[in-house]
């Protein structure tokens, strides 16, 4: 065997995985949208599900729909913010179930506003949920973690990570902090060969209540870029990452093409936003400046705020989830392509001349 197989070995050793049917996993902010989505799909898949957030009701409601089709749940009132109760939590759960295999970072607010009419306490609140509350949240999990032989830390920040929307420079600097933070623990956790893997999670334009909830500066109902997907696509993601080291995945094509557009084209997208992108993150919907639920939960449970429903689905995102699909895909693409150019080679290639093949007899 290789060096470099014994390495891939290895590796793969170091982040085995438990089956979802045999996980116990916490997910912060579990009472709607993503949050809810994921529970109910890894309750589905046989895991025991603890979920936190800041609403009792919804949390109940979570539980409840878990509890009726025959899975296991339990719930906590937590406000990410407070890193006192993020790690009673994190105890309490390990106390219910005996460990902890994945731990979901999901809680977040939003806020619409221009960069000079968002107040700092506005910029700190949301960072305070955003960021510290995926900080706390890391470092209650990871000895737990440890505790359990290994597992998974899940961020789910956002594309937002990669590329900044107007009006959101509040929330998409949270993102850039926590991407920052999850890169460096990760690194971290490399060299002191901890079986514990990180992933990032970059959900694009997601259709769920963040956006009937967000505080807002604006006087029209705010919206955003589409395509629009549904909680759904992203509870995919995180189902997948639980079973799967990974150390990014973007859930919504749309956003992968966005983050590469930042990538590959920054001035562009500063020019296309610069234009456009203002008038893209609302509706032609009169609406009033709002507080949202920065200070405290709200009751927008559904989805639905944005100009249209999400998709259920992203053919990028299951080719992702599928790598042997994608690697069959990419193959018999690479064939079609080869056969098409051969073939309209010898289309074009000159025919040969008669009068030539009867001089060389």
């Amino acid at each position: 065997m290789g060096t470099h197989s014994r390495k891939r070995r290895r590796n793969a050793d170091r982040h085995a995985r438990r089956p979802l049917a045999q996980q116990v996993v916490v997910i912060t902010g579990g009472g709607r949208g993503i949050g809810r989505a994921t529970a109910l799909r890894l309750a589905k898949a046989g895991a025991t599900v603890v979920v936190l957030g800041r609403g009792e009701a919804r949390l109940t409601e979570t539980v409840e729909l878990i509890s009726a089709s025959g899975g296991t749940a339990r719930h906590i009132v937590c406000d990410v913010s407070d890193a006192a109760a993020v790690q009673a939590a994190s105890d309490q759960a390990e106390a219910w179930f005996g460990r902890i295999d994945t731990w979901v970072n999901n809680a977040g607010v939003l806020l619409y506003g221009r960069f000079e009419e968002t107040t700092p306490d506005e910029f700190r609140r949301i960072m305070e949920i955003d960021y510290l509350g995926q900080i706390h949240g890391a470092q209650a999990a990871l000895p737990a973690l440890r505790r359990a032989g290994g597992g998974t830390l899940i961020s789910v920040s956002s594309v937002e990570g990669r590329t900044t929307l107007p009006l959101h420079s509040a929330y998409a600097a949270s993102k850039r902090a926590v991407d920052g933070a999850m890169q460096g623990l990760r690194r971290e956790l490399i060299d002191q060969r901890d079986p514990i893997s990180v992933t990032v999670v970059r959900p694009a334009v997601i259709d769920t209540p963040l956006y009937a909830s967000a505080a807002s500066h604006l006087r029209h109902r705010p919206a955003g870029p589409p395509p629009f997907y549904g909680s759904e696509v992203v509870a995919a993601c995180i189902a997948y990452a639980a079973e799967h080291p990974v150390d990014e995945i973007y859930a919504g094509g749309g956003g992968r093409m966005l983050a590469l557009a930042q990538s590959v084209a920054p001035g562009l997208l500063d020019a296309v936003f610069g234009r456009w992108g203002v008038r893209m993150m609302h509706t032609r919907e009169a609406s009033s400046p709002r507080q949202g639920n920065l200070a405290v939960p709200d009751h927008h449970d559904d989805p639905g705020a944005l100009p249209r429903r999400g998709r259920r689905w992203s053919i990028y995102t299951w080719l992702v989830r599928h790598p042997r699909a994608r690697r069959r895909m990419l193959t018999l693409s690479a064939i079609t392509v080869a056969a098409l150019l051969g073939s309209g080679a010898a289309r074009s290639a000159p025919a040969a001349d008669p009068r030539s093949r009867k001089a060389d007899r």
